[in-house]
């Protein structure tokens, strides 16, 4: 009887204790440029969203297999991708976002499905047009280091229909020459 109170009990605090592995996401975000070095901005259909193209890491595809489906999403074949930022996204989960740029090398230029507008801008008016902060800063850090991988985490929320973002960990770099 002791022995089954004691098991009884260990089980009982074991799952107590016991805390679910987060669910982490990877977002991979492809900064594509044209010729004169503008930043594709795309508009979410039936939203007022603005951000720059990305997917889902999923058990289909590769890295390097979803940016090119990503970009033959958009008509365009792309130059191979560089990754420039591993950042931590917290919000309602954590996401690992990895941000790559790269240029478009052919293609005739198209709006996928889920794709309303597409706009080539200056990289500042660019930052200036996304909708959500976190974006912005990441590619404003990137933009100003261009020889440098970063790191960072930041926190995104949502408060009276606007969205905002926090830096919970400054940006840092992973690997380059700061100049």
């Amino acid at each position: 009887m002791k022995i089954v109170l004691l098991l009884t009990s260990m089980l009982l605090s074991q799952s107590l204790y016991a805390q679910e592995a987060p669910k982490t996401s990877t977002f991979h975000r492809l900064l594509l440029l044209n010729e004169k070095n503008e930043l594709m901005v795309v508009k979410i259909k039936n939203s007022n969203r603005w951000v720059t193209p990305g997917w889902y890491q999923d058990d289909r595809l590769t890295i390097a297999q979803g940016l090119d489906e990503l970009a033959a999403g958009y008509g365009v074949k792309i130059a191979t991708p560089t990754l420039r930022g591993v950042f931590t996204l917290k919000g309602s989960q954590v996401s690992t976002r990895l941000i790559y740029t790269t240029k478009i090398k052919s293609g005739e230029l198209k709006n996928p499905e889920l794709i309303e507008e597409i706009k080539w801008l200056p990289i500042q008016k660019a930052v200036e047009t996304i909708t959500f902060p976190h974006i912005s800063a990441q590619i404003t850090q990137l933009s100003k280091y261009p020889d440098v991988i970063w790191g960072g985490a930041q926190t995104m929320y949502q408060e009276n229909g606007v969205y905002g973002s926090k830096v919970v960990e400054d940006f840092y770099p992973l690997s380059g020459v700061l100049k």
